[in-house]
């Protein structure tokens, strides 16, 4: 439903309660005021209360419903009331109607009365409102944009800014800006754009009002007055018709000026003044008064001028531009700029023109300038003249300051310091040196150019020499300064104590000397310095005993030797010197002649310290680097700045790389560098590879023994087992009868692997004992051979040692041996026993036994014996025992004893009991852990 026909709808039902109780208010007019955005309505009506409701006319928008308290005007008896919109008023048609209430009931409404907006039809032209409006800051405002007929509408922009629009009417849309920030000089532009073109637009003016402050009121000519005020902040009102207007009481201030502050004249001085400043945005009202000689600013003095000009004085004259400061009682202020001066004079009377200005510099250029103000109730300074230029005339030079140093017992030279501007009173055109003696009167002045400060002489052996310098100028020659030779005193002839700078600078004291009388002398020099040094001197008065060297004057990383010298009457007397470093630097220049020698396995480093002139600083020790791929490890770091080099000690065969830095207090220098090689020396090389395998040997021989030692059972099984003894059946104890052993002649013992008897080879012969013993020493046994080995059997002859015959034994292998290895031993050539069988049937182990004195002849039976020997297979021994031998008792303890076919000794001891006692040799009792 509409809202229009929702309005009507309710029309009867506001008609329903009171009808006819109340009279409708008549004669209701609406009076727009379209700049204030304000609608004023007037009616007749008897009543006090009343309902007004204000419409958006075309879609019958309510936009007021209140219920107000309106009386009557006495003399016309209507009844006014004012509504101020939040838009424009032309934005789109208002409606309005009223009326009457009471406590119990209400009238009916007035007819609606309509003022047209500029949205009717008859008006088909776009349009923005309001425009050129002047705002204050932070203000809310509405904005409507009536859009031509048939044009569609996309949207408004504030500024940059695009803004949501509400739709008023048919035509007509609407923004609302809150909070509007300051404008630009050229106010905020806001603008109504259709699909594809700019439809209209308008400008808004934001700012502040006025904040002028700080009324002021002078007079600079003693009758007429000029006030200024500081402004405040900007309005940003720059519009011609927005900006602020001044009036200085009720005159327009039409010549008011923007500087650095604002100012209004007037022609009279009227003692109190009112200043109102207005913008569209407010007003601001200031105010000042004052007595007129209270408030007196001069103007600057005028023709200033120099009529007298002297080397320390100079006269200067002005005059004033306004007749009435003759006869006020001013003060005057001077400033003199010179180079490398400046001073400020104050000068006082009536009407004050001229002044003498006193001590002054010669041959100086001064630039004056000139302000006065009033003496009483002093206001403020009057405006500075503009600067004058004066330049006073030359004068004599001041006396130099001169120092005499001797280089050595018979040459010197005599030094004074460069006079500055204020000393020379004109610029230098040479100095003049004279020297005098006691026995000389005196000399002819030497003449020296204005750039030298120094000057030879050559002293006197026999008295000292007075030297005397001076300076000349156009203007004459100055007093002369004398110095007197002092005895020369070598840095090397002294104690010279260390000096520590403080701060760059050099703290010295000393104590009194009663001799000097004309004070002291401090005295710095690079230390070391030959020929032209730069020498610097200080002179300090007596009572003083201590004085700073400054940092301006010294060089830091120079080495300076510091003298202080008592002066008097005659020559000035050394009292202490020092030498030291301002402040210290690391040396500029690394150590020189660093080198490696080689010793052994030790490497000794030696070099040479950096010169003095590179040190920059004492030198506290230095430091001892091994250089690897990456970084260097110290190796040592030497406090004593005498030692200069440095013994490295077990070095391995390598190649190395040694650096070696000194340090000062401020740190290390970038070092030298040296490398070397080390090599083993061949002694040592031999000595080593000598007495490395013997170690080796030893240690390995002293591990085996104790193995074998903790071993020594399964050694002596494995290495040296128990031979069993024999067993022989019968009774041995005590032989039966006399034995006649004969032993026989021995025959070779062919050991066969193969049980098989092999006939092709040859077979057992007998060889003669001595030949066998002959061959024994040059034929080795093949032990590597396939064929049997050849053995030998001896019977062991055992008698008296006297005459038992030397005859090697060759055992044959034991029972267990020959059962292992399938050995089958033969006998070639064995006799056949003679003597009695019952000597064989004893069943035992029977030996042949030979004549001790000497092999028999071989029998007729030993081929037929060897034959039928070699046909049996088992052994068989021969009983050829001789009973009644006489040598049969020396036999007995040898019989039935076997012996090894690789031995020439009896395996087992000669014993009368069962069990035979081991051998008594060193690896026996070692193996059976005796001593």
């Amino acid at each position: 439903m509409k809202m229009k026909e929702m309005f009507m709808s309710l029309l009867p039902l506001c008609n329903v309660t009171g009808v006819g109780e109340l009279p409708v208010p008549r004669g209701l007019t609406l009076s727009p005021d379209l700049p204030a955005q304000t609608l004023s309505l007037t009616w007749q009506s008897d009543s006090s209360l009343f309902d007004l409701e204000i419409f958006h006319t075309e879609l019958m928008n309510v936009v007021l419903n209140e219920t107000v308290a309106v009386k009557a005007d006495p003399v016309t008896g209507l009844h006014s009331w004012t509504w101020h919109s939040p838009l424009p008023l032309e934005c789109t048609s208002h409606s309005a109607r009223i009326r009457a209430r009471n406590q119990q009931s209400v009238s009916q409404w007035s007819p609606l009365q309509t003022i047209p907006g500029s949205d009717i039809p008859e008006k088909s032209e776009s349009f923005m409102f309001p425009q050129d409006k002047v705002v204050p800051v932070g203000s809310n405002m509405t904005f409507c944009c009536i859009v031509k007929e048939k044009d569609d509408f996309k949207e408004m922009m504030y500024g940059r800014q695009e803004m949501s629009a509400t739709r008023l009417s048919r035509r007509t849309y609407a923004i609302t800006v809150t909070n509007q920030p300051a404008s630009g000089n050229t106010g905020t532009n806001v603008i109504c754009c259709s699909q594809r073109l700019t439809l209209t637009g308008a400008v808004v003016f934001v700012g502040y009002p006025p904040g002028d402050e700080g009324l002021v009121c002078e007079t600079r000519d003693l009758a007429s007055a000029e006030c200024s005020w500081k402004k405040g902040r900007d309005t940003r009102l720059r519009m011609k018709r927005s900006r602020t207007k001044y009036t200085l009481n009720g005159r327009d201030c039409l010549e008011a000026n923007e500087r650095k502050t604002w100012w209004c004249g007037s022609k009279v001085w009227e003692e109190s003044w009112t200043l109102v400043a207005r913008n569209p945005l407010g007003t601001v009202q200031l105010t000042d008064s004052a007595q007129l000689t209270d408030r007196v600013h001069l103007l600057a003095p005028v023709n200033v001028t120099v009529v007298e000009v002297e080397a320390w004085s100079a006269t200067l004259q002005w005059s004033w531009s306004v007749a009435a400061y003759k006869k006020l009682e001013m003060v005057c202020q001077l400033q003199l700029f010179a180079h490398e001066l400046s001073s400020t004079r104050n000068y006082s009377g009536p009407g004050l023109s001229s002044v003498v200005l006193e001590s002054l510099w010669p041959d100086v250029d001064y630039t004056v300038t000139l302000r006065c103000g009033s003496k009483h109730s002093f206001w403020k300074w009057g405006n500075e003249s503009a600067p004058y230029r004066i330049h006073t005339k030359m004068d004599r030079p001041d006396a130099l300051d001169v120092w005499i140093r001797m280089d050595s017992s018979n040459t010197g030279r005599v030094f004074w310091k460069p006079l500055s501007m204020r000393k020379s009173h004109g610029a230098l055109v040479g100095y003049e040196v004279s020297q005098s003696s006691a026995e000389e009167d005196g000399r002819t002045p030497v003449s020296v150019p204005p750039g030298n400060f120094s000057y030879p002489i050559i002293p006197n052996n026999s008295s000292d020499i007075t030297v005397a310098v001076a300076a000349r100028n156009p203007a004459g020659l100055s007093q002369p300064s004398t110095v007197t030779t002092p005895a020369y005193r070598a840095d090397s002839q002294l104690s010279v104590s260390k000096l520590l700078g403080t701060n760059g600078s050099f703290v010295l004291s000393w104590q009194p000397n009663l001799n000097a009388s004309n004070g002291y002398a401090v005295e710095w020099v690079p230390t070391g310095c030959s020929g032209l040094c730069p020498v610097d001197w200080k002179k300090v008065p007596e009572s003083d005993c201590s004085f700073t060297v400054n940092s301006d004057s010294l060089v830091a990383g120079v080495r300076y030797t510091v003298s202080v010298y008592s002066l008097s009457t005659g020559a000035p007397t050394l009292l202490q010197r020092w030498q030291g470093y301002s402040q210290e630097m690391i040396p500029s220049q690394s150590v020189s002649e660093l080198s490696p020698s080689q010793t052994g396995s030790d490497v000794l480093l030696s070099w040479k310290a950096t010169a003095m002139e590179h040190q920059r600083g004492f030198i506290r020790g230095y430091t001892v680097y091994l250089a690897n791929a990456a970084h260097l490890d110290l190796i040592a770091n030497i406090s004593d700045p005498e030692v200069q080099s440095y013994r490295v000690k077990g070095l391995s065969p390598s190649s190395y790389k040694f650096v070696v830095k000194a340090y000062t207090s401020a740190g290390e220098d970038a070092g030298s560098t040296v490398d070397i090689k080390i090599e083993m020396d061949t002694a040592d090389m031999l000595f080593v590879g000598i007495l490395v395998p013997l170690g080796i040997m030893f240690c390995c021989l002293i591990l085996i023994s104790i193995c074998c030692y903790k071993k020594r059972e399964w050694v002596k099984k494995a290495f040296y087992p128990e031979i069993p003894g024999p067993k022989v059946p019968g009774d041995w104890s005590s032989p039966q009868g006399p034995l006649d052993v004969k032993p026989s002649p021995h025959s070779l013992v062919h050991i066969v692997e193969n049980p098989e008897r092999d006939f092709t080879k040859e077979g057992l012969f007998p060889v003669p004992e001595e030949e066998e013993e002959s061959e024994n020493d040059n034929i080795e046994v093949d032990t590597d051979s396939d064929e049997p080995a050849l053995l030998r059997y001896y019977n062991q002859v055992v008698g008296d040692g006297s005459h038992s015959n030397q005859v090697s034994d060759s055992s044959g292998s034991s029972t267990a041996s020959v059962g292992s290895t399938q050995t089958e031993i033969t006998y070639a050539g064995i006799q056949s026993p003679t003597s009695s069988q019952g000597a064989c049937r004893g069943g035992g182990y029977r030996p042949q036994m030979q004549s001790v004195a000497g092999p028999a002849e071989p029998q007729i039976e030993f081929e037929a014996d060897f034959q039928d020997d070699a046909l049996n297979t088992g052994y068989k021994p021969q009983c050829s025992w001789q009973l009644d031998s006489p040598e049969a008792e020396n036999f007995t303890g040898s019989l039935g004893s076997p012996t090894s076919v690789t031995s020439s000794r009896f395996l087992i001891p000669e014993s009368s009991e069962e069990k035979p006692q081991p051998s008594n040799t060193w690896f026996h009792n070692f193996l059976s852990g005796k001593s």
